[in-house]
């Protein structure tokens, strides 16, 4: 086995670091990164977490502490990346004797801690070195169940354009095992926010993908010199090879001896079974796991289907007679794109209506009285929404609306199970949760619009009444966020809502949870996507149409309405930074 050379830097480090273990021992740090309405689950779980440690018969000679933390005072939580400064800030949460941080969702399963401490006890065993007889997990590294792109994706910024399949990410729902020493460069590196240069975008999109490739581009291995990827310390000069190398490169291998990437881990799987079929094995790892057979792990962590914030137990009966679907379309797309919604999910959404640029009693459209433009549309968006709530006024029993795109397809039995387990008489915003800026104080979550954004009557009623965009053309659904959070309304994400197609995706997210809703039609046959993912059966005509008859800046109020400050954060008021999927 090739023994690492430290450089001095390393070996005072190692040499501090075993001192404060013989002082206070090691800690294990379980984190559950929980949104504010699964509180009450994640007490719950801790709670569980600990029963575990006093039931399980845990060895004496794994000499680890213990401890949970929910986390869930952050309006960035989920990214993982941006709430990284909160751990800085926690002086007594991530200390120099934490070895190991197990990174959770509010719906990651802990299937057994006795055995999770037996498969990090092994790895100790085998991994770290001795120094004065002390083992120190110093390797800078991390572990989960490898998730991979099978082809280029703007889901991930079309990262790897080259070869995108050869780029492991974790699942973070399963859960995801850091060792000390990686958490804390990592917390490092993102508080002194030296470098945002490394960040490619400035939009959160998918957090798993965004972290590996944030430690892929800005740190290298322990003894590899100063810890991060470039002498500038911030990875800006491998950008370039590093978003298109390939595994039939020539310099590939070596690559990948400089860089560190998700090492898959047998004991954490996308659900509850043994792992063995499961397991990705890593690049570095692969030869060795085809050479002879393991034998099969059991599942310590895993990841469980989202379930809505309310329990099943107070879910009302909801059906697609509850829901207003409120559908953008224009003149240019009628003939294309409508006729396929007209066979796929319309006749679970019999309230449903067209707003165009153009009336058109043939299908029927109703004119927003706004001309179309190409990006943005937050003026349209508002006008629909205006209509809208005339429309439900004039209802009974609406419930929701949901604002879809004209190329969204969509399970309207799914949606309806989903919003009966919500409250829909309080203030209710749901989607594919993005975020912007986040780790800027001017940042903020949205829904994006593709995936579907479901508002409910009451929180319809107050975006009417507070809502305004800066410009016509300033991108609607970041917009309607930015409102929505500066009045105080959590951006609550929907996994089973996707903004792209099923082949963005990973496989293993879209088996977990049964998808809701896809978006785009470019190289797909949208009846075919409707029929696999959405578990439609396709319509030979269309349903009747229901009627009329059946913590940021202070925002300025003007006329009632919420405007946005002088200072939007960078670009917000024009289509310039609408990330368009």
């Amino acid at each position: 086995m090739h023994k690492m050379q430290l450089g001095p830097s390393w070996q005072i480090l190692l040499f501090l670091t075993c001192l404060v273990r013989l002082c206070n021992g090691s800690e294990i740090l379980l984190l559950i990164s929980c949104p504010r309405q699964a509180a009450e689950h994640c007490r719950t779980w801790r709670d569980n977490l600990r029963q575990q440690q006093i039931s399980d018969k845990i060895p004496k000679d794994y000499d680890y502490a213990i401890k949970v933390h929910i986390m869930h005072e952050l309006f960035n939580y989920w990214t993982l990346l941006d709430a990284l400064p909160y751990l800085r800030g926690k002086t007594r949460l991530l200390n120099a004797n934490t070895d190991w941080i197990i990174w959770c969702q509010h719906n990651t399963h802990v299937a057994s801690l006795r055995g999770l401490l037996d498969q990090l006890h092994q790895r100790d065993a085998q991994e770290h070195q001795l120094f004065f007889l002390i083992s120190f997990p110093f390797q800078l590294a991390y572990y989960g169940h490898a998730l991979y792109d099978t082809e280029a994706t703007i889901v991930h910024h079309f990262a790897n354009y080259k070869d995108p399949t050869w780029f492991p990410y974790p699942m973070l729902s399963a859960g995801v095992v850091f060792t000390g020493a990686l958490l804390r460069r990592l917390v490092e590196l993102v508080a002194l926010n030296a470098p945002n240069a490394t960040r490619h975008s400035e939009f959160a999109i998918d957090a798993a993908h965004e972290l590996a490739r944030f430690i892929f581009d800005n740190i290298a291995p322990a003894g590899d010199g100063s810890g991060s990827s470039s002498s500038s310390g911030n990875g800006s000069n491998n950008v370039d090879s590093n978003i298109s190398i390939s595994k039939d490169d020539n310099d590939f291998v070596d690559m990948l001896q400089r860089k560190i990437i998700l090492k898959s881990a047998d004991y954490i799987c996308p659900w509850a079974r043994v792992s063995a079929a499961w397991s990705l094995a890593s690049l570095e790892t692969t030869a060795a796991a085809t050479a002879k057979e393991s034998t099969p792990v059991s599942c310590v962590l895993h990841a469980k289907p989202e379930m809505a914030a309310g329990s099943a137990v107070h879910c009302v009966h909801t059906t697609g007679a509850h829901i207003y679907f409120a559908i953008k379309t224009c003149a240019k797309f009628h003939k294309e794109r409508i006729p396929i919604i007209e066979r796929t999910w319309a006749p679970d959404a019999i309230r449903r209506k067209y707003y165009s640029d153009v009336a058109d009693d043939g299908i029927p459209t109703t004119n927003t009285g706004l001309p179309n433009v190409l990006t943005g549309h937050c003026a349209k968006t508002l006008a629909i929404l205006q209509l809208s709530l005339k429309d439900i006024n004039e209802l009974t029993d609406i419930r929701w609306l949901m604002l879809v795109d004209d190329d969204t397809l969509l399970s309207v039995p799914r949606l309806s199970k989903l919003l009966g387990c919500y409250n829909h008489t309080n203030h209710i915003y749901l989607g594919e949760r993005y975020g912007y800026r986040l780790y800027a104080p001017d940042g903020f979550n949205y829904h994006t619009g593709g995936a579907g954004i479901v508002l409910s009557v009451p929180l319809l009623r107050l975006v009417v009444q507070r809502c305004s965009c800066p410009t016509a053309s300033a991108p609607d659904d970041m917009i309607l966020g930015y409102c929505l959070q500066a009045l105080g309304v959590t951006a609550t994400h929907v996994p089973a809502l996707h903004q792209a197609r099923p082949q963005d995706y990973a496989s293993e997210l879209l088996q977990l949870n049964a998808p809701i809703s896809f978006h785009k039609y470019w190289h797909t046959t949208p009846e075919h996507t409707y029929k696999r993912w959405l578990g439609g059966a396709l319509g030979n005509a269309s349903s009747a149409h229901a009627t009329a008859k059946d913590r940021r800046a202070a925002p300025l109020i003007l006329n009632g309405l919420l405007q946005l400050p002088n200072q939007l954060p960078a670009g917000l008021e024009g289509p310039s930074k609408h990330l368009d999927l």
